[in-house]
């Protein structure tokens, strides 16, 4: 086999340094004489004898159209959602510690910044929904009380005054619709203290709170189970009465049988129980009185 290919005499043959022998068209003198007559072809026109590379262009490109079309399968992991697991463990009581020893971070501060507290427009974004989340939380604590709902706790007599305070102003008597915005207004301040629990909500004070006794040295507050059900800031509706009973049912399936427990640790289950037969009473007395 010869080293370089022959061309006809059409084309003439030149060496390219790295690539070896190449060859370009070059118009014989026949060729001229031939197309001396002809007008150029124009530059938007096909070149003749490239209609098949044409249309295997074309279908190269609808095929790759049709791929970019269909939706690619989505591979779902549990990484995936490792953030969004660390933004709700942040916002649960004791959140931040917890959340710093699961991910095993070095410091509160970088649990905070990687669960979406810290300072960053999803934070933002979040706090602006929970801000809507509670305040919808509060026109419904209020339409229940409006509607005879029952309510108990050391709060309540508060802040059925203050319901009581709103419906006058807005003339929101039976028969009478008052205006939905103006209803959200007036129940917007409540917002501020409030934090919803379930076995009771916590219109924070303060000055009478017993998590902020407990906790002087902490400089926050520190709530408790046993001790919010009884403080004076607590207030249980109509919505917290189910999640009583499926405590005390819970409580007395696990702990019912206090035989060989310390004398000190069988009290307390005996009282904890005591406590939840007390509250919900309390909601069956006030809902039978109203």
């Amino acid at each position: 086999m010869p080293s370089a290919a022959v061309f006809s005499s059409t084309r003439e043959t030149r060496r390219v340094p790295g690539m070896g022998a190449m060859s370009s068209p070059r118009v014989s003198s026949h060729a001229s004489a031939v197309w001396a007559g002809v007008a150029p072809t124009p530059a938007t026109d096909a070149v003749p004898g490239t209609e098949d590379l044409d249309e295997d262009t074309d279908q190269a490109s609808e095929v790759r159209d049709a791929a970019d079309a269909t939706p690619m399968p989505w591979a779902f992991d549990t990484r995936q959602f490792r953030r969004t697991l660390a933004w709700h463990i942040a916002f649960q009581p004791f959140g931040m510690v917890a959340g710093t020893r699961q991910y095993k971070h070095a410091s509160f501060a970088v649990f905070e910044g990687y669960a979406g507290t810290s300072a960053s427009g999803f934070a933002d974004e979040v706090a602006a929904d929970k801000a809507v989340a509670m305040l919808d939380y509060v026109e419904d604590l209020y339409h229940d009380w409006n509607d005879g709902g029952r309510s108990s706790g050391g709060a309540a007599n508060r802040i059925e005054a203050e319901f009581d305070r709103i419906r006058a102003e807005l003339g929101d008597l039976p028969g009478t619709v008052a205006s939905p915005e103006r209803v959200r207004t007036m129940l917007r301040h409540l917002t501020r203290t409030l934090h919803p629990g379930v076995l009771n909500d916590c219109f924070h004070h303060a000055e009478t709170a017993v998590c902020e006794k407990r906790s002087p040295g902490l400089g926050r507050p520190l709530p408790m189970l046993n001790m919010c059900l009884t403080c004076p800031n607590s207030r249980r509706s109509s919505v917290h009465l189910p999640r009583l009973h499926q405590t005390r049912e819970q409580a007395l399936q696990e702990f019912g049988d206090t035989t060989g427990l310390p004398p000190h640790q069988a009290t307390a289950i005996s009282e904890f129980v005591n406590t939840l037969d007390t509250l919900i009473d309390e909601l069956a007395e006030t809902g039978a009185a109203r």
